[in-house]
This record gives structure tokens, sequence and C-alpha cells, in this order.
């Protein structure tokens, strides 16, 4: 089979048994603490002082595949279009050290570029990196260096480093418990409502949906609710990017359990997206379904979705969406992720044939 009729975590499948022994094996230098499968890789650094924890990960962002020149006017594809590129780029990495409860502390950047891209399309993606490191959760973090090369199409791909303060464990897939409540630290679908007005070709012309559209092309995610989430007492938790139907299943793999969300409360953040809906030409039908699967499978909404002990308070902007079941339990069978409307998007995968 190829990747495109497997799709991603079969390829990550692959990719794990081959590792092996590698995955975990520690040498007189270093050791990695957390096997992969998490938003990032945990590496504690042996020396003779107090270990130092770090924490590693990788994104990559390529034209045509996770944005188009033709979402911004002719005249807007040069600065503008690079720094909300460089927005993007950021937030994906920075936001899946936020995931683990690390601090950011270094980005570095390899970038790929055809011979024909303006130097203002550069000055802006520089630009746009520099803005997001400048965020509250951020403020810690450089850009140490990279690599430039030339190729038929942008790509972009980031190296973030974090780090775990001493006495703090990384926030991770595995803990959640028969009885947590669900939640997520913020609304969700608002970037995949955005990547439908922008394949529309809509102008965006109210701020609503210029929002919306934002969400997408430039976001901004919160960095620091990975460390509220620990003080609260969350019992796992991984980046939402991929949509809530896919991660969360994700989650349910991880922890042995599985989850189930709250029809109501998706339906309520839903919505807030019938504006993007009625743009489009929606029917009211229509329109219910569609602001629902962007809520549900959207992706793309860097929010934090984590797992809380039934009789915890969730932190500030925190949202339930669902409990934790035990596995197998009841009578909905053995699906992970239990949602009783019909969804036909299982969320965002990208390696499977579209």
């Amino acid at each position: 089979m190829s990747v495109g009729e497997s799709g991603e975590d079969a390829v990550l499948s692959v990719i794990l048994e081959e590792l092996g022994d590698l995955r975990s094996a520690a040498t007189d230098l270093a050791a990695l603490t957390l096997a992969p499968g998490d938003d990032a890789a945990v590496l504690e650094l042996t020396d003779d002082g107090a270990p130092a924890r770090i924490v590693l990960t990788t994104d990559t962002l390529s034209q045509d595949q996770d944005f188009r020149p033709s979402w911004w006017a002719q005249q807007d594809q040069g600065a503008a279009m690079g720094r909300a590129v460089g927005l993007k780029a950021a937030a994906q990495n920075l936001s899946d050290l936020n995931a683990m409860a690390a601090t950011p502390v270094a980005l570095l950047v390899s970038l790929t570029l055809p011979e024909s891209t303006a130097l203002d399309w550069v000055r802006g993606f520089y630009r746009g990196l520099a803005e997001a490191v400048r965020r509250e959760g951020a403020e810690h973090c450089r850009i140490a260096g990279g690599d430039l090369g030339s190729g038929p199409g942008v790509s972009v791909t980031l190296t973030a480093v974090g780090r775990l303060p001493a006495g703090r464990a990384p926030l991770v897939r595995t803990g959640a418990r028969p009885g947590d409540q669900l939640a997520v630290s913020g609304p969700l679908g608002a970037a995949g409502a955005g990547l439908a007005l922008l394949e529309a070709g809509h102008p965006c012309d109210s701020a609503e949906l210029a929002r919306l559209r934002d969400a997408q092309i430039a976001p901004a995610p919160q960095l620091t609710t990975g460390a509220q989430a620990l003080a609260a007492g969350a019992t796992a938790g991984m980046d939402l990017s991929d949509g809530l139907l896919r991660d969360a299943g994700r989650i349910a793999r991880a922890s042995a359990v599985r989850v189930r969300l709250d029809e109501d409360a998706l339906n309520h953040q839903a919505a807030a997206l019938l504006p993007a809906a009625a743009a489009l030409g929606l029917t009211p039908a229509e329109a219910r379904a569609q602001t629902l699967r962007w809520v549900a499978a959207g992706g793309e909404d860097y929010e934090l979705l984590a797992s809380f002990p039934a009789e915890a308070a969730l932190p500030e902007g925190f949202l339930k969406v669902g409990e934790i079941l035990e596995p197998g339990s009841d009578a909905d069978g053995a699906r992970e992720v239990v949602l009783t409307g019909a969804i036909d998007d299982q969320g965002w995968d990208s390696l499977r044939r579209r």
C-alpha cells in the first residue's frame, strides 16, 4: 500500500517499528525520557550537575499543501504572505511545546525558496517569526539559525527547542482516566471555517469573517495553557491540530480509554461559526451540519486538548467537550471516540489521499 492509501498513523507505526530500541536507548550523555508518540520529544542531558531536560519538536509547511498563494491578492503575495507563513510555521511548533508544558527557548529555520521569490516575502516571513516569539509564553525564545535552499516551491521546516523547569514533568497523552472530564483551551472550528472561506475565494470583508480567515493563515495560539493545565491537575494533554475527533482518538489510544464527546457542547461552539456558513450560501440544515464538522474535525486550532479529574476546576478559558470512559464499557461498542451526531470527516491526515 502507498502512504496515500495508508495515512499518517500507519506511516508512523512503520517508522516506530523500524526504529526499535533506538527510540528509548540511553547513552552516557543523554537519554530519551519519553518514547516517540507525543507532541514533542523529551531529552534528558546527563552531566556532573543536575540533569537538564529539553523538549524538541519539528514541523513542515509546504506550498499548496498547507497554504496557497491564491489566498492572497497579487499585491499581498510579498511581505503580507511571508508574514502569515512565518506566523503559522511558528504556531505549529510553539503550540507543540506548549502542549508538553515546556518553555520555548529556540527556533531553527530551514527555508526552501524558488529562485523567483521576492525579497519582500523573506522579509515578511522573518517578521512573522519575530512577532510570534514576542508573544506571551514565547518571550524567552530566540531564532537560533537554520538553513537556506532552493526548490520548486516554498517549504518551511522549523525545529523548536524548549525546556522543562526543574521539578515539572511534561504533559503527555497517556494519563487520562475513566471519569475524567475532557476540555479544550478555547473555541474550536475557526481555522476550518477560515479554510472554507479561503478555498471559496470569499473576500472576508467583515471583521468576523476576517477573524476566521486569519485563524487559518496566521494563527496565534495561547502558549501558557500547558503549564496552566498541569497546575489545575491535568491528567493528559496534547496539541489539538488535526481535529478534535482525530486527536481525542489519539489520547484514547495512548491512555487505553475511550472518549465520549458532548454534542450539545460542540453545537454551542458551532453556533459562533454560522456567519461563515451563511457567507458560503449554505441552507440552515447544511449550516448546522457544516459548523459542527468544523468544530469536530476542522483541525489547525492549535488549542490544548486535556483531561482533568471530574472534580477539578478547569483553568480560565477552558471549555468542557466530553468525558473519559472505560474501554468498551457500554453499548457504544469498541469505538475510541463516541459522538452521537454523524460526522463524515475524521480530521486532518497529512498523508492520506483525499
